[in-house]
């Protein structure tokens, strides 16, 4: 088993390694290849660029060069083709570099082209935009040189010498060969040696393929070592004991070293010890196993009995919530029956003119007023979370300024808090800007939350309301009081429905229980919720927080 998985192990561990470091070798190779290119080519070209500005000044400086002190005009034969030749033939001397100055026409048979050169005139002249050409070739004793050539082109001063009419003899003594101007005079030769490079490349190879070999051979040791120690060890260990297992030997364990045995060979040598001790037991300890199962039997027959509790609860509760019901349904026939018996008393003395005097019947339309509205409240309370429960409620977003919201607040409570005694503070935050929401529903649950304030603080007491925008992007609203406070115990169920705080049944005020509930459902209705922190005796603080969504103005 140890050669064979070592060698599954190390076999394509090999071949894997050994392909990324060809690659790796390969394309280093290529690459300094083409950065030795690159700098051949920059070398080549600026040498084209000084040698083109030695032909260029001699060129250019022809009638300087040639004009006596006196001012007369002798002829010194330092023109520009005699000054790029000697310049070049200078370098060469100096160098292992080779520039030349060649043309298919030459007047001295030391210009004439070999095969790169004509290759390079032939190109030129078949293109008159190329600047430049480059190849490797062989040259002197068969070494590698780079080739660069750059076109020369007939300029305007050198048309004295080149130019028309053609065979006419100039002042070189050599015949005009009638150019014009633009037409190709010739060629810049420059060879560079690459031998250094190559030299270079094969030490750069030499030394890859060492430190390739090098991590190779790393590679494959550490294999090697990490398979025997981690892997071939410990299963040996495991093959070790198994056997003696199914020999009948259940004494025998996995001594697991943790120093060498990790990971999933840990925990199978966990698992075959486990195994073991699972046979040990059964083979030893058969009556203590009925035991415990006769005692997991007794377990499951009391967790059955448990259940039968929770059951009997279950259904005690579905009894209190049917009770619940009915007494809600009991609140709303004295919610409804409240307003609906004043509204009809009140109308029967407005029947009879001779019973109010003009300042009562007044008094009797208001009251009248706030008995339907009351009434209205209501059903729309029941209504609302009847749609809410149906899936049918909608959302109305409109743009909406919480200070507007904050105003009709305001001349909603206010009555109320006046008719009790209670200090009303209404705080708007001009730092809040337009969001976009339903204004209907958000003005319910403002409404709700602040009547229930006023209806649980005691004349004398004081009720804020206020609104920030947090950092969180949530518009909060926060309605505070200094009235009765809300026990932990209430706090967990004042907003479900049909109940109100200190107890389900008992009623300490008026109300359908259905307030809180419907304003949470709205909330949650605009992607907010509720929150509440209270103290008996201290008062309360419910927190109404909805996401700040910004109007898009551009789609009205």
């Amino acid at each position: 088993m140890k050669a064979n998985l070592e060698l599954r192990l190390a076999l394509p561990t090999t071949i894997v390694i050994s392909l990324l470091l060809v690659v790796s070798v390969v394309f280093d190779v290529w690459l300094q290849k083409r950065q030795a290119e690159e700098t051949l080519f920059e070398q080549a070209y600026i040498l084209s660029q000084e040698m083109q500005s030695v032909w260029d000044f001699v060129s250019v400086n022809q009638d300087t060069i040639n004009t006596n002190g006196d001012g007369t005009y002798t002829f010194k034969g330092l023109h520009c083709s005699i000054v790029g030749t000697s310049v070049g033939a200078l370098f060469t001397n100096r160098t292992d570099y080779v520039i030349r100055y060649v043309s298919d026409r030459p007047r001295n048979a030391k210009n004439s082209p070999d095969a790169f050169e004509s290759g390079a005139i032939d190109v030129f002249k078949g293109n008159e935009n190329l600047g430049e050409y480059a190849s490797f070739d062989t040259m002197k004793d068969g070494e590698d040189y780079y080739r660069y050539a750059v076109p020369l082109r007939m300029q305007a001063t050198c048309v004295d010498c080149h130019g028309a009419p053609a065979g006419e003899i100039d002042v070189t003594g050599f015949p005009k060969e009638g150019l014009a101007t633009g037409d190709l005079v010739g060629i810049a030769s420059i060879s560079i040696p690459v031998k250094a490079y190559q030299e270079n490349l094969a030490d750069q190879i030499i030394q890859q393929g060492f430190l390739s070999f090098v991590v190779l051979a790393a590679c494959l040791l550490t294999v090697i070592f990490v398979t025997r120690r981690y892997v071939i060890k410990p299963l040996g260990s495991v093959a070790s004991a198994v056997h003696k297992i199914g020999s009948g030997d259940l004494d025998a364990r996995i001594e697991i070293d943790p120093s060498t045995t990790k990971g999933e060979i840990r925990m199978l040598s966990i698992y075959v010890n486990d195994m073991a001790d699972d046979l040990d037991s059964l083979h030893k300890d058969l009556e203590n196993l009925v035991e415990v199962r006769t005692e997991q039997l007794g377990e499951a027959n009391e967790k059955l009995t448990t259940q039968a509790r929770e059951l009997a609860s279950m259904n005690e509760r579905l009894r209190a919530n049917d009770l619940y019901k009915s007494h809600f349904f009991t609140m709303m026939s004295h919610e409804l029956r409240t307003p609906i018996t004043a509204i009809r008393a009140y109308i029967d003395m407005l029947d009879d003119p001779k019973v109010l005097d003009e300042g009562a019947r007044g008094n009797a339309v208001d009251a009248i007023r706030t008995n339907v509205h009351t009434l209205s409240r209501l059903v729309d309370n029941i209504l609302d979370s009847a749609r809410i429960e149906a899936g049918a409620a909608q959302l109305e977003k409109s743009v909406v300024d919480t200070a507007d919201i904050m105003n009709e607040l305001a001349r909603s409570l206010e009555p109320l808090a006046m008719d009790k005694g209670i200090a009303l503070e209404i705080v708007s935050d001009d730092d809040v800007p337009l969001l976009l929401t339903d204004e209907e529903k958000l003005l319910h649950i403002l409404e709700n939350l602040g009547s229930n304030a006023i209806k649980y603080t005691e004349r004398g007491g004081h009720v804020r309301v206020g609104v920030l925008l947090s950092d969180d992007g949530m518009v909060r609203f926060e309605v505070a009081d200094d009235g009765a406070g809300i026990s932990e115990d209430d706090q967990r169920i004042i907003f479900d429905k049909f109940t109100q705080g200190k107890g389900l049944v008992a009623r300490p005020v008026s109300g359908s229980g259905l307030g809180l509930a419907l304003a949470k459902e709205y909330a949650e209705f605009l992607g907010g919720g509720i929150l509440v922190r209270s103290e008996l005796g201290l008062g309360s603080t419910f927190t109404v927080f909805i996401p700040f969504e910004e109007p898009d103005f551009d789609l009205e």
